[in-house]
């Protein structure tokens, strides 16, 4: 019977090395995923971070180190939505405990901010994986363990969402439209659907 502690890490041949190659080029998109997931800079570092660790933990069991990404995103993805969901039952508490509403993040003044924000968790790592990233439908499906089709309506289904979101502030606040005849923010999430295609 061999003990998991005796035989930790250390010795799996090359896993430190294709670690850190995989640190370099993927760490700075796994902290922004993270952040357009939670809103916050330092929960995103936190779950890039904690990918990695699970990572080094579970390299022995991955077959094929292509796909060694793809569970960075996956993990990112799934930390982000737990996170999310701690925070809102902090914020609950909080404000129970203090009977009165706990103070907007700065970062959620922002329209698009609060648009991704209001979408479920699926939608939002779908839009965050597609646009936010630049991963494709398959690669985003493989990410969320869901059918190519699956990502396609639950973008779909995201963008019209994001874009009825986005179009009440500005009519609610009597503002003229941009340039475009849109809100800056929506055309801003145009533009980058547009690139997508």
């Amino acid at each position: 019977m061999t003990d998991d502690r005796a035989t930790s890490g250390r010795q799996i041949p090359g896993r430190d090395e294709a670690i850190a190659t995989l640190f370099y080029a993927c760490y700075p998109k796994l902290v922004r995923t993270g952040y357009s997931l939670a809103g916050d800079w330092e929960v995103a570092e936190e779950l890039a971070q904690e990918a990695f660790v699970r990572l080094w933990h579970r390299w022995r069991w991955i077959r094929d180190p292509e796909t060694a990404p793809a569970y960075l995103y996956r993990t990112v993805v799934n930390l982000g939505n737990s996170a999310i969901r701690r925070r809102a039952l902090e914020r609950r508490v909080a404000s129970f405990r203090a009977e009165q509403p706990v103070g907007q993040d700065p970062v959620a003044d922002m329209d698009l901010r609060l648009a991704i924000a209001s979408l479920t968790p699926r939608k939002r790592a779908c839009v965050v994986l597609r646009y936010l990233v630049g991963m494709t439908e398959v690669q985003t499906a493989q990410i969320l363990g869901v059918s190519p089709g699956t990502v396609k309506s639950q973008t779909h289904k995201a963008l019209r969402q994001l874009r009825e979101h986005l179009a009440e502030p500005a009519a609610e606040a009597g503002q003229p439209p941009a340039e475009t005849g849109q809100p800056a923010a929506e055309a801003g999430l145009i533009r980058a659907e547009e690139r997508q295609r």
